[in-house]
């Protein structure tokens, strides 16, 4: 089939996410079932640039697309989360209102504004990714070379947060030659499309809309973002049970709408288990975080300074430098890092710690028990649901019950280890990315009794 990909954490700079995890590992899984799979891309004032030099330049024959392929791999590329890290809070939030202020007048905005009223009509255009043309493609961007073709949209996703806010119309993309339209929400679109596509919306959670310490802008963003797809969705996909009765719950008015699990996934091919002497004599514990309050870090980190015969390694952006102050030496923060350098800490640590009060699905869980690495997890149901029997729990409030936890995996390392060998083929099964294109693209549903029973 014909699939179009609306996804946000794919189509501009913006990695290092869950839904880009979920969405990369789906693509993934689509191309291998054979699928013909394009992408929705913004285009910005650079790439209009270099298409006009290379017109211009007269260098290439006509017809040629390198320079325009080139310009689109760099602007998807050029994302720095650790800059972040290295920003002051007002630095940031300036920045932000920058970037907001600059978009909304930007030429690419205009046309998005046009194109959503009617007043310009919808252009189609689209660039083979004739990847065989460039040197070599980064890691983190070789997800990309499954797409077959780049939808050309001017600042579309951009655009989107500016119609959220202002309650302008939402940025339109013509789907007409497409079997199916997968959205990646909160992806604010409206699409137009023949009465054979079909309107695929991944829910990935609620967050926004429950998470107290979120902001009011993304609690906006979020509802006019979500209303949208919701609208058209012809069936939506949830990324876990957990997902699935959050929203029954708040938004029962979209529960006719088929409804369908899809979990995401990481591969499992790979070694099952670091060699034992690979692993620090010392116990070392992973921890894959953001700057968002409800990953809980500041009590593991608590827990810590209480466990010297421990060491804890932390991944990510996590905000300001207030939990970085009179760090004890058993304490590591390593900022954002790579995907196989993450993945090398995660196979040769004693465990993985998910100390979240709240969350959709839990990647890295799924990522430590292909590593066959030990799961330590907070409490809560949709960690019950990942994990199963094969995670030690605790009260993510209590860094007691963290301290106990630790305690207990770094003392039964053999044992953690065996039990989630011996649930390898079902786990690769039940989070494998082979079987993601099949459950995503089953021709039946679930019906809403089934997975209100689930």
């Amino acid at each position: 089939m014909k699939i179009l990909v609306i996804s946000e954490a794919l189509g501009e700079p913006n990695h290092k996410r869950g839904i880009f995890h979920f969405t990369r590992e789906l693509v993934r899984s689509l191309a291998a079932d054979g699928h013909e799979l394009s992408l929705l891309v913004e285009t910005t004032r650079r790439y209009r640039k270099l298409r006009w030099q290379q017109t211009r330049s007269r260098l290439f024959p006509k017809g040629s697309r390198i320079i325009e392929l080139l310009a689109l791999y760099r602007f998807l590329d050029e994302a720095d989360m650790n800059e972040q890290m290295a920003r002051s809070a007002l630095r940031r939030a300036i920045g932000w209102v920058r970037d907001r202020i600059r978009a909304t007048t930007s030429f690419d905005t205009g046309l998005c504004f046009l194109r959503a009223t009617g007043l310009l009509p919808l252009c189609a255009r689209s660039i083979e990714n004739d990847t065989e043309a460039l040197e070599y493609i980064p890691t983190d961007l070789r997800h990309l070379k499954l797409f077959r073709d780049f939808r050309l949209e001017p600042g579309f996703y951009t655009y989107q947060d500016t119609s959220a806010l202002t309650r302008l119309p939402p940025p339109r993309v013509d789907a007409r030659d497409y079997d199916i339209v997968l959205v990646d929400t909160p992806t604010r679109v409206a699409v137009a499309r023949s009465s054979s596509t079909k309107v695929i919306c991944v829910v990935h959670d609620l967050l926004p809309l429950t998470d107290l310490k979120l902001s009011d802008v993304a609690t906006r963003l979020f509802l006019f973002r979500l209303l949208t797809s919701l609208r058209q969705a012809d069936e939506l996909a949830f990324v876990s049970n957990y997902s699935r009765g959050r929203f029954r719950e708040l938004l029962p008015q979209f529960n006719h709408l088929p409804a369908r699990i899809v979990y995401p996934r990481t591969r499992f091919e790979a070694a099952a288990a670091a060699p034992a002497s690979a692993r620090a004599a010392r116990p070392t514990f992973v921890v894959i975080v953001s700057a968002e309050p409800r990953k809980n870090l500041s009590t593991l980190v608590r827990a810590f300074r209480k466990m010297p015969q421990a060491d804890l390694v932390v991944i990510g952006y996590t905000g300001g430098a207030s939990l970085k102050r009179d760090l004890p030496q058993n304490i590591r923060f390593a900022g954002y890092v790579d995907e196989q350098d993450k993945a090398a800490l995660i196979a040769d640590a004693h465990g993985l710690i998910m100390p979240s009060l709240a969350e959709g699905f839990g990647v890295p869980i799924i990522e430590a028990l292909a590593a066959n690495t030990p799961v330590l997890c907070s409490d809560i149901p949709v960690f019950r649901e990942v994990a199963g029997e094969l995670a030690d729990y605790f009260d993510p409030f209590s860094t007691e019950s963290i301290c106990a936890s630790v305690s207990r995996v770094a003392a039964r390392q053999d044992e953690w280890r065996r039990r989630i060998r011996e649930r390898r083929d079902e786990l690769a099964e039940r989070f494998g990315h082979q079987t993601q294109a099949r459950d995503l693209l089953a021709r039946e549903p679930a019906p809403d009794f089934l997975m209100a029973a689930q």
